[in-house]
């Protein structure tokens, strides 16, 4: 797919937030990034929540309030909490779900303090322990700087680059899904559309637990007309690889999605593709681990989901064979820049989706009645 004109600009936006260091619950630094992004954009709305979710939202007037488009996207990442230091040994706790055997010994890690981008020291990974099969916590030893309790401790990886045409970074997920929202709320802002109403709600602790988008739900922050899709690093699978587009997501390792929400959202990806044929999407059940679509479908809500094919998913090598380790996150900069420009179709054209949700259900009632008539004129004969 030929670069986008706006492509430069959405990876920078990418990169200002994935630059931003975050764990679950420790989502102080991307909050504010957030926060910032909109208080420069007089067309947008923010508001927060009483545990800190953001809603950033088109227009800035509040216009379509009743049933908005939703774009979910969560700003923790797998990481360590600091517990303990003693000497220059680092006592952690683990918040998210990785397998122990990719937790190897002298894995690099960087040190913060809550709200800081500069890390406080360095260290290697010494020791995990698991607990059915995934690290719940860890010894660390300091190897330059210092650790502080209450901070926390992510995989010490650049925070952004682009390689081999593949944006690389120790945290794509999710907050590269953040990104694309911000990327189509930036849209909005410039270009001030009519007749839409897009927000993006930007949630906490995701990795453990749903915490963020859960208390969304419980306080009916998104109107019930809304029609939410969760924005999100799937993990690439054989049948979902990197390269092949964004993927319109049929259901996650817990649950399946709304179904006619899902179709209209595929449907959407053929509009582009008539207009440009060289744009790629991909439609596919991403069982790799489960995300916020599904908290919402529990909840009554029209949701479904979007993802971009995620290497290293949670920051795990081997994954699909070869040697198990930690490394940096990564996901192809067109299946990035295809997301966003399928967002912008379904927001801008935000009025249709109802129609098209439709279709499925008028496309079985014709084929009922084809049916009907067919058995009449040809009954079963015994």
């Amino acid at each position: 797919m030929p670069a986008h004109p706006r492509l430069n600009a959405w990876l920078k936006l990418a990169q200002g937030l994935l630059e931003c260091p975050t764990a679950a619950l420790r989502e102080d630094l991307p909050a504010a990034h957030v926060a910032a992004f909109a208080h420069a954009r007089p067309a947008l709305f923010l508001k927060r929540d009483a545990v800190g979710n953001l809603l950033v939202g088109y227009p800035g007037n509040g216009a379509g309030a009743k049933a908005p488009i939703v774009l979910v996207a969560h700003l923790d990442h797998p990481g360590f909490w600091i517990e303990a230091i003693r000497g220059r040994t680092v006592e952690l706790l683990f918040k998210g779900g990785v397998r122990l055997e990719h937790a190897v010994k002298g894995a690099p890690l960087a040190f913060y303090r809550r709200g800081e981008a500069k890390p406080t020291g360095f260290g290697k990974l010494e020791k995990s322990i698991g607990a059915n099969g995934r690290v719940v916590s860890a010894t660390a030893r300091i190897e330059r700087g210092t650790a502080e309790c209450g901070g926390f401790t992510m995989w010490d990886f650049p925070g952004f680059s682009v390689r081999g045409g593949k944006i690389v970074s120790r945290c794509c997920d999710d907050l590269l899904g953040a990104a694309a929202a911000m990327c189509v709320l930036d849209e909005l802002a410039r270009s001030k559309p009519k007749g839409v109403a897009a927000w993006g709600l930007f949630t906490r602790a995701e990795e453990i637990g749903f915490y963020g988008a859960l208390w969304a739900v419980k306080e009916r922050w998104i109107p019930r007309e809304a029609r939410v899709i969760s924005l999100e690093c799937s993990r690439a699978l054989a049948v979902a690889p990197q390269g092949a587009g964004p993927v319109v997501r049929v259901g996650d390792s817990a649950s399946l999605f709304d179904p006619p929400f899902t179709e209209a959202l595929r449907q959407a990806c053929v509009r582009v593709q008539k207009e440009d044929p060289s744009f790629l999407y991909q439609r596919k059940l991403m069982d790799g681990g489960a995300c916020e679509a599904t908290a919402f479908c529990s909840a009554g809500y029209r949701s479904s989901g979007i993802c971009v094919p995620l290497g290293n998913y949670h920051n795990q090598t081997g994954l699909d064979g070869g040697k198990k380790g930690i490394g940096p996150e990564s996901v192809a900069v067109s299946d990035f820049a295809g997301e966003v420009r399928l967002l912008l179709e379904l927001v801008r054209h935000g009025r249709g989706l109802a129609k098209l949700e439709g279709t499925t259900r008028q496309a079985m009632a014709k084929r009922t009645k084809e049916a009907v008539k067919a058995f009449r004129a040809h009954p079963l004969r015994g």
